[in-house]
């Protein structure tokens, strides 16, 4: 298998993980919120954004820089190396997510005073246990994908969100039957960050100690780096974790401003806590999904691109970068245009009523612009420009502070979810004129940008036939939503694929590399001539 192929096939075994992840989280969010309400979702989500800022401080830099160095080492085969940057990474992370706890747990009340509702300090302290797992298990996962071995990252990210929404469901609907109170519950739906990190780190740590990887890590003979390269590494992993913050800046953007705007229109607290649920537990948790793809994409990329440049092999990086661009507009832009259309009944299937549909269609609009921000990120880490998304980030998060102080007084959290468009839009768009700039890519628009369109629009026609047929746009009972919403996924999904193999969207050996169905599929459209 070429490396281009093998990056191909790291990148969908990761996103498949992520695909099981995200079904997973939607299962919890749709009893989490029959359970404790759109007041409860709200103190959980006020919680939710600053751990989760905390984590990426902790674990988005050092882990990524782990991945690269690794990847570095091993284009060398210089396993003594890889062995040395793991060791001393595992042990700086382990302190740092030390110093995480402490600040998360003892600040709780006073963050939770300071977002508007001192009642989310209980799911604050619930949470913070997690800082003392999520960082040493992110530098396992770095380790791993420096090797571009991606499936025990996979497997470690399945069951970290399987025991962590077996969590969030039995506990929070415990704390509800025992105390009858939306607080408590959502700190019970807190802790499953904690049970879910356990999980991950069980997984890893038995890919760790068997089979091949066993001399990888255990070995500690002379190692090929200089003396410099703890000091570089750091340097390199500090403006990725910066650059990373884009969600959870963003997210804390929304939590800071939404609902002190809405009390200051003449809201109540309990209003605007619910309508702030609406945005960012409904609309924001379904725009996230295509970004999980594209940060699947963004981890595969970086140790085979970095590759790559460490060969001085510029044809072959130049070919990753577009591929990479290429596999993320794949994901995003059907998966915009879809739950645009998807919207009603999307909503009502997971959360009863249609409260959250403005908001869930306007952020649809940022899931392309949130992709192609992420991949583009990983792109200037791999070529040696780190810094570049973080400026790009800083400029995106003072857009959407300023759209928001200025929009959702007037047009409430519709306003709020036109000003995360505009952001992604900002930082995407910065992000790709500096890979152009930096790698000397001329961008194919016919293949990267026209054909996944051409499927996008066959795609939604099929899609709008769907809801004219089983009557998705009328229909208020929820389960008539569910059929209505599967239905058009599916038959649209299988719509845009075939548009896409009919276009020339794949080449034979991207296709073959998919795991498992992809040489059934490379036959398929072979016989049909739809492959080159």
């Amino acid at each position: 298998m070429t490396r281009g192929n093998r990056f191909v096939r790291g990148a969908a075994v990761l996103a498949g993980a992520g695909l099981v992840s995200k079904v997973l989280g939607s299962v919890y969010t749709i009893f989490l919120q029959n359970i404790i309400g759109d007041r409860g979702l709200g103190l959980y989500q006020m919680a939710y954004p600053i751990y989760a800022t905390l984590v990426i401080l902790a674990t988005a830099g050092l882990p990524v820089a782990v991945s690269k160095f690794v990847a570095e080492r091993a284009a060398v085969d210089d396993a003594a190396g890889a062995s040395r940057v793991f060791r001393v990474s595992a042990a700086i992370m382990g302190a740092i997510g030390a110093a995480g706890f402490c600040l998360l747990f003892f600040g709780a009340e006073r963050y939770a005073a300071f977002v508007g509702n001192p009642d989310a300090a209980l799911a604050l302290r619930a949470v913070a246990p997690a800082m003392l797992l999520v960082p040493v298990m992110s530098v396992a996962r770095g380790y791993f994908q420096g090797f571009q071995e991606m499936m025990p990252t996979a497997a470690s990210q399945v069951a970290e969100q399987t025991v962590r929404v077996i969590t969030i469901i039995s506990l929070s609907w415990w704390m509800m039957v025992q105390w009858h109170s939306p607080e408590w519950a959502a700190a019970g739906a807190a802790f499953g960050a904690v049970t879910g990190a356990l999980a991950g780190c069980a997984v890893l740590w038995r890919d760790m100690t068997r089979g091949p990887m066993i001399w990888r890590w255990g070995s500690r003979g002379d190692s090929g780096l200089d003396s410099g390269w703890g000091k570089e590494m750091v340097l390199y992993a500090l403006p990725v974790s910066l650059g990373a913050l884009a969600v959870p800046l963003i997210n804390n953007v929304d939590a800071l401003t939404v609902v002190n705007s809405l009390k200051a229109a003449g809201l109540s607290s309990g209003v605007a806590t619910e309508m702030f649920g609406w945005l960012s537990g409904r609309a924001f948790k379904l725009m996230i999904l295509p970004a999980t793809f594209a940060g699947a994409v963004a981890v595969a990329l970086l140790p085979s691109l970095t590759s790559a440049m460490t060969r001085r092999d510029l044809k072959a990086a130049n070919h990753q970068v577009e591929l990479g661009l290429r596999l993320t507009l794949w994901l995003s832009l059907p998966a915009s245009i879809g739950l645009i259309l998807l919207a009603a009944p999307v909503d009502r299937m997971l959360f009863r009523d249609t409260s959250g549909l403005a908001a869930i269609q306007i952020t649809s609009l940022a899931m392309v612009f949130s992709s192609l921000q992420v991949t583009a990120s990983s792109i200037l880490q791999s070529v040696g420009r780190p810094w570049a998304p973080v400026w790009h980030l800083a400029v995106a998060v003072a857009a959407k502070g300023i759209l928001n102080v200025l929009w959702v007084p007037r047009w409430g959290i519709e306003g709020a979810a036109a000003a995360t468009v505009v952001a992604y839009a900002v930082a995407a768009l910065l992000n790709i004129v500096t890979v152009m700039s930096s790698t000397g890519l001329v961008l194919h628009v016919r293949q990267l940008f026209w054909r996944p369109l051409v499927a996008s629009i066959g795609m939604a026609a099929v899609v709008a036939l769907v809801l004219q047929t089983l009557g998705g746009e009328t229909g208020a009972n929820r389960w008539e939503s569910a059929m209505v919403a599967l239905s058009a996924v599916v038959l649209g999904g299988i719509a845009y694929f075939v548009l896409l193999l009919i276009v020339g969207g794949f080449s034979r050996g991207e296709l073959e590399s998919l795991p498992r169905v992809g040489p059934v599929l490379a036959r398929v459209g072979t016989r049909f001539g739809w492959l080159k």
